[in-house]
C-alpha cells in the first residue's frame, strides 16, 4: 500500500497541479492526502478526476487558508471516519487482513500559540481507534533539535508536548529515507530555516500488520513542503517505489 502526503500550499497554480499529477503517474499510490489546498470541493474534485482517481473528500479552506483533502483509487474500499479543519480519518479495508485500518491525515496548528489543540485533537482521535493506525502529515513541529537547522532554537517544552502526544497516542515514526528536511522557508543568510516537519507516525497494531514501513521525502518544486511517499507492505510484497 502507497500513500502519497502533500502540503501543496494551494492548488489554484496550474504548476503545482502539474506536479501533483506528475508524482501519482510516477508513484501510484493508493491514497493522496493534501493539506492547505486553500480551495473547495469542486475544485478538488476536478483534480480527482484529473488524477483519474474514483474517490475523494475534502475540508474546504477557510478564505485562502486551510483546506484539507483525501483522494483515493477505486478499488479501495474506504469511507470516511472522522474528520475536522486539521485532520481527515478514513477507514479502509486491509490488502492483507480482514481487519480494518485506519489511515489519517493530520495538519498541525501553524500558530505556536494554538499547538496544544493539534496535540488535543490528536488524543481525541485516538480514543476511538481499535485498528491499525497510520497518521501521516505536516505536524508543524520537530521532536528533536537535530531536525532543524537555521533560525532560533526550539523551545524544549514545545518539542516534549509533541513526544508526550505521540507517547499518548501510542505513535511511532517510522523514520525516513531521502532528505531529513521536508520544510524549507526558501530565505537567504541568517533568516535560512530547514526542518523535519511533515512525517509518518503509526500503532502497535500497524507495524504487527506491516513488517515494512518505509517514508520516502521526495523533491518537490511548487511548495515549501516536500512531498512524502509512504510504503506499506510485507516481505512477500513489491514494496519498492518506482
Amino acid at each position: 500500500m502507497k500513500h502519497l502526503d502533500w502540503n501543496c500550499r494551494g492548488l489554484g497554480n496550474p504548476r503545482t497541479v502539474r506536479e501533483l499529477h506528475l508524482l501519482v503517474k510516477e508513484k501510484s499510490p493508493d491514497v493522496v492526502f493534501l493539506c492547505e489546498t486553500k480551495c473547495r470541493r469542486e475544485r478538488i474534485e476536478s483534480i480527482r478526476d484529473r488524477l483519474n482517481f474514483e474517490s475523494c473528500f475534502s475540508v474546504d479552506s477557510i478564505g485562502r487558508s486551510g483546506g484539507l483533502a483525501f483522494i483515493w483509487k477505486k478499488d479501495l474500499e474506504a469511507e470516511l471516519d472522522s474528520y475536522s479543519h486539521h485532520h481527515i480519518s478514513i477507514s479502509v479495508k486491509s490488502d492483507i487482513t480482514s481487519n480494518k485500518m485506519i489511515l489519517t491525515g493530520f495538519y498541525g496548528q501553524p500558530a505556536t500559540a494554538k499547538r496544544g489543540e493539534s496535540w488535543d485533537l490528536l488524543r481525541l482521535i485516538h480514543t476511538n481507534i481499535n485498528n491499525p493506525w497510520l497518521c501521516v502529515g505536516d505536524f508543524n513541529e520537530i521532536l528533536l533539535q537535530e531536525e532543524q537547522i537555521g533560525s532560533n532554537a526550539r523551545p524544549f517544552q514545545q518539542m516534549e508536548d509533541f513526544r508526550v502526544a505521540l507517547s499518548d497516542c501510542g505513535l511511532k515514526d517510522i523514520g525516513y529515507i531521502g532528505s531529513k528536511y521536508t520544510w524549507c522557508n526558501k530565505r537567504e543568510g541568517d533568516g535560512f530555516t530547514k526542518s523535519r516537519l511533515d512525517r509518518a507516525v503509526v500503532n502497535e497494531d500497524w507495524l504487527n500488520t506491516y513488517a515494512i514501513n518505509q517514508t520516502y521525502v521526495l523533491p518537490g518544486q511548487c511548495s515549501d513542503h516536500n512531498p512524502l511517499l509512504v510504503v506499506c507492505g510485507n516481505p512477500d510484497q513489491e514494496v519498492v517505489p518506482k
